[in-house]
């Protein structure tokens, strides 16, 4: 897709390419911070989780007040606009636009100061509010806002969008949480923004400068227009549409609080550069009842009854989100709370200061149901790990929902409506009567406390009959907001969705309000231009539209599973669950530089932009988007975590063979394409090769030759390998049935360089009365994938299928010791041999080895207690989290060890296999580590063991803590041997 911009202003309007290049100039010179102003830069920042597209300017990334001031001063001298942004999670397109985009959230997001006894935080605007509470939660408090972006929205964003979230009937919005504001005016200079008491209003508005004259037209503008905004300003709680003229003190009659009134201005009045925040005291207690329903209104019904009960929040989650959470890798393992094939749940949450407090909640919840006879079912849920899980489904619902199957995708243009929560019922009932005659369906969630509905309608703008139909939607359902009393935004803003259909809401007389507001703080116009006043037409700038055309050439793995290759790369909707600063796995290499380029969606907007035209189908395997590409670690987190399961490890390899396709293969990616033969050869002259390996001259030409770093530990070659110990051994007769016969996959790094490992393995499960054979396999064909050398991954695949179908039709389990190594069985090898009916039964029977001795354990009623003093903490290989997740390994070694097993809560580790090893690769590969996992190892007291069935993984826990990691296999045969199990 070819960005469209509207309007087209600035330095590259008309083609004057040199303008830009001198103001990118101008900025690398008075700023600190980052200047970014080429092309896949611009295209990074084009796109938000709305339906939009706009190519910016440049892109800045400052890093103080100071360069935000610069920033501004030179967009002013250019006559070119400046658009705030924070983590670009908007929803009506308020963070894109032809402007000189100021990205606050890699460099500006301090906790500057905390007052507790005042109960205010002072915050950089690209602060994110989950991580901003987690530092306020040892005070006891929080920042109460909390959309379900929170784990990677900022603060800002909160600011810019007047955010809510599913507290606000208890705590309001963002404008009712916020004391003061920093800001950098349109004219470059800084101000502070606070309550200013009606006693000195009069001598506010006599300063000079800009921001008294600002003072001055708000005064007139509350004064002339207060008639018009008491009659079309809607009187619910959830109003976020336009300016906030309601909180203009009418001729100076109250006070004027202009850090409220500029919340919730999207960027269109000033820069945010700091935020005094109002905080309030942590809740001690929270419990949740999952309400189930058969019918979409009469949940709707319920909900307002619900409110009777005093809850903190009353959340709706549609059938269409819950679907599609069964359907995904991650959220289908949290769904147990969900009873039977619900149309719609309530979530109602109590908060309290005590337990009895909180089920005093639940049971006049209870009360109240059961009376009405809505409903079906409903799940208690007290245990803070478990509401933390349902949570998660309820604030992944627009990614969910945006992986629905289809070119039809749940669009985000009428998604933000509010009414009175006591009119949802009827009010719901037609709206979906206005989906269903435009001849489509919605999906539904939001927040039914405050009567805030997001329902998003199946739309497939790839056709003009689509863009139609959205535009009658859209005319439509703005009708029935404005019958019922609500507003066309409670929450997500105006943006490009909704600013055009700001003066059917508010009338002619309340536009030309907002026009003077705008006015008074930008008088040229620069601040985000085209948001609430003065905005394009809905249906321009769409980032997917009729003349939309993908064009991917040949592919060199298969795309059938996500139907072919741009639609892989399209399952990419903006919405930034990969930008999430910590929790969960995805996205390390985000976490550790937290640019925006680093993230799972920057990659898939520089890989659409290739396919799309708005880059040479040829950047796909060009350096600019090699480097946008170069830190994914292939950790697969994408494909589980991201709501949408974009899995950006396979498109890094589709792009990394077609790029030696065209370049060919240097040394090191033939070294590591090789890690099998060279592994071979390193084993049959060992203990030579390592004696050769140890030494520092060694070091020095691999680094120079091989982009090996030397800081890095290099693993020993067995003299031994495990196949040669299999062979050597007694041989064993055939004495078990089939199903306690495993062939194990031993893989390259077990055979040859840590035999140890399958030692251990074959121990165990002979001690657990288990055959065990070893079967010819070959490599598994990551380590080729990796380098690019598709063809040869293939032949290992085609290979080690037909082991694999043999072993499996001679009765015996298929069973896999490293992650990485066999999960390729059950995913790539789908990929590598499309439509082959023996990679399909392989994939659907490899398994782990913790999931085949946490089966042969329990069918034997098997437990050895503790077997060791101190605890057992558990890390887990980032693609077994994401593929198949760690339960079976929790069960092993609490079945091996007892209850004191406690998983590490880390995400990557950031060796991903040859990744950490290489040169420039090795800092941030230690980085990654840094964030979570060396100090949680490192924080340990006293005798425990640290356990990761990964060799990356055992390999990055040895270099950077200094702790050998054991596999899980070696603390079974520890545990297992001399106990006398038997069949």
């Amino acid at each position: 897709m070819t960005p469209r911009p509207a309007a087209p202003a600035g330095p590259e309007a008309g083609g004057r390419a040199a303008d830009a290049l001198d103001l990118a100039r101008e900025l690398e010179r008075d700023m600190e911070g980052e200047v970014r102003f080429d092309r896949v830069s611009r295209l990074l920042y084009s796109t938000d989780a709305s339906i939009y597209q706009i190519l910016p300017l440049g892109v800045v990334l400052p890093r103080s007040e100071r360069d935000v001031i610069a920033a501004v001063e030179a967009a002013r001298r250019h006559g070119v606009p400046v658009l705030p942004r924070g983590g670009g999670t908007s929803l009506a397109g308020q963070t894109v636009g032809p402007a000189v985009v100021i990205d606050y959230s890699k460099h500006m997001r301090r906790l500057l100061e905390v007052d507790p006894e005042r109960r205010t935080a002072r915050v950089q605007p690209g602060i994110v509010l989950d991580e901003l509470n987690r530092l306020l939660a040892p005070r006891g408090l929080m920042f109460a806002p909390d959309p379900s972006t929170s784990n990677r929205g900022n603060v800002g964003g909160a600011l810019g969008n007047n955010s809510c979230g599913a507290h606000s009937i208890v705590w309001g919005k963002t404008s009712d949480n916020v004391s003061s504001l920093r800001a950098v005016l349109s004219d470059g200079t800084a101000a502070e923004l606070g309550r200013i008491e009606r006693a000195r209003i009069e001598s506010a508005a006599a300063g000079d400068g800009l921001l008294g004259s600002v003072v001055r037209e708000l005064v007139a503008v509350g004064s002339e227009y207060r008639a018009e905004v008491a009659s079309r300003y809607p009187g619910i709680s959830r109003r976020v549409s336009g300016y906030n003229l309601d909180l203009l003190p009418p001729g100076g009659g109250r006070d004027l609080d202009l850090a409220r009134f500029v919340v919730g201005s999207e960027g269109t009045l000033l820069n945010v550069t700091e935020a005094t925040l109002s905080l309030v005291p942590r809740p001690g207690h929270r419990a949740l009842a999952a309400l189930h329903f058969a019918d979409l209104i009469e949940s709707m019904e319920a909900a307002a009854l619900a409110l009777e009960a005093g809850p903190a929040a009353v959340e709706h989650v549609g059938s269409m989100i819950l679907r599609q959470a069964r359907n995904n890798l991650e959220y289908s393992r949290l769904m147990d709370w969900v009873q039977g094939d619900p149309e719609a749940v309530l979530l109602v949450e109590f908060a309290g200061d005590s337990e009895r407090e909180v089920g005093a909640g639940l049971d006049r919840l209870d009360r109240l149901m059961r009376g009405s006879g809505l409903g079906y079912a409903v799940t208690r849920i007290v245990d803070p790990a478990e509401q933390a899980r349902v949570w998660a489904v309820r604030r992944a619902g627009l990614g969910l929902m945006m992986n629905a199957p289809g070119t039809d995708k749940p669009l985000p243009f009428v998604e933000d409506t509010a009414v009175d929560p006591a009119d949802l019922p009827e009010f719901v009932r037609r709206f979906d009567r206005i989906v269903r005659e435009a001849g489509t369906e919605a999906g539904y969630y939001g927040h039914a406390s405050v009567g805030c509905l997001h329902i998003r309608p199946l739309i497939d703008l790839t056709r003009s009959s689509g863009v139609e139909r959205m535009v009658a939607i859209a005319d439509a359902v703005s009708d029935l907001v404005l019958e019922f009393g609500g507003a066309l935004s409670g929450e997500h803003g105006d943006g490009l969705v909704r600013s055009p259909f700001i003066e059917k809401m508010f009338g002619p007389a309340v536009v030309e309000a907002f026009g003077r507001v705008k006015r008074a703080f930008d008088p040229r116009g620069i601040m985000n231009p085209g948001k609430i006043v003065d905005p394009p037409a809905m249906t321009e700038n769409l980032r997917i539209d009729p003349s939309y055309r993908a064009v991917v050439g040949p592919t060199e793995i298969s795309f059938e599973r996500e139907g072919g290759l741009a639609a892989a790369i399209e399952m990419c909707n903006g919405q930034g669950a990969c930008r999430k600063p910590a929790g969960g796995t995805m996205c390390p290499s985000f976490m550790a530089t937290r640019d925006e380029e680093h993230s799972t969606r920057g990659r898939a907007n520089a890989l659409r932009s290739a396919i799309s035209g708005a880059l040479p189908l040829e950047e796909m395997t060009g350096d600019r988007v090699g480097r946008v590409l170069d830190l994914c670690l292939g950790c697969k987190a994408c494909r589980a975590e991201c709501p949408s399961n974009v899995d950006m490890a396979k498109l890094k390899f589709e792009v990394t063979a077609r790029r030696r396709r065209e370049r060919g293969a240097g040394l090191r990616e033939r070294a590591l394409g090789n890690v099998d033969r060279l592994g071979a050869l390193g084993s049959m002259f060992a203990p030579v090769s390592n004696w050769a390996l140890e030494s520092p001259a060694a070091g020095e030409v691999i680094e120079r030759l091989v982009g090996i770093d030397r800081r890095r530990s290099l693993p020993r070659y067995a003299g031994q390998t495990f196949r040669q110990w299999m062979r050597a051994r007694a041989p064993r007769g055939r004495s078990a049935p089939a199903p306690a016969r495993a062939a194990l996959f031993a893989d390259t790094f077990t055979d040859y360089h840590h035999p140890e490992i399958g030692r251990a393995a074959v121990e165990a499960l002979e001690a657990l009365g288990i055959e065990v054979t070893a079967p010819p396999f070959r490599c598994c064909g990551r380590p080729q994938l990796t380098a690019g050398d598709v063809d040869r991954a293939r032949r290992n695949a085609a290979h080690n299928v037909a082991v694999a179908a043999s072993v499996l039709e001679d009765g015996s389990a298929l069973v896999g010791l490293e992650p990485s190594c066999a999960l390729t069985f059950t995913d790539e090898y789908l990929d590598l041999l499309p439509g082959d009916p023996r990679a399909r039964m392989v994939a659907a029977e490899m398994q782990l080895v913790d999931r085949f001795l946490a089966g042969a354990i329990a069918d034997r009623g098997f437990a050895v207690g503790t077997g060791r003093a101190g605890r057992t903490l558990l890390h887990g290989h980032c693609q077994q989290r994401a593929l198949v997740g760690i339960r079976h390994s929790v069960d092993v070694l609490r079945a091996l060890r007892g209850p004191g097993v406690r998983e590490i809560d880390a995400g990557c580790c950031g060796m991903a296999g040859s990744f950490g090893f290489e040169r420039e690769h090795y800092d941030i590969s230690m980085a990654i580590g840094a964030l979570a996992l060396f100090p949680a190892i490192g924080a340990q007291e006293g005798e425990f063991e640290v356990v990761s069935m990964g060799v990356s993984c055992r390999q990055q826990i040895a270099d950077g803590t200094g702790v050998r990691a054991r596999h899980l296999v070696e603390v079974a045969a520890e545990a297992l041997a001399g106990a006398g199990a038997a069949l």
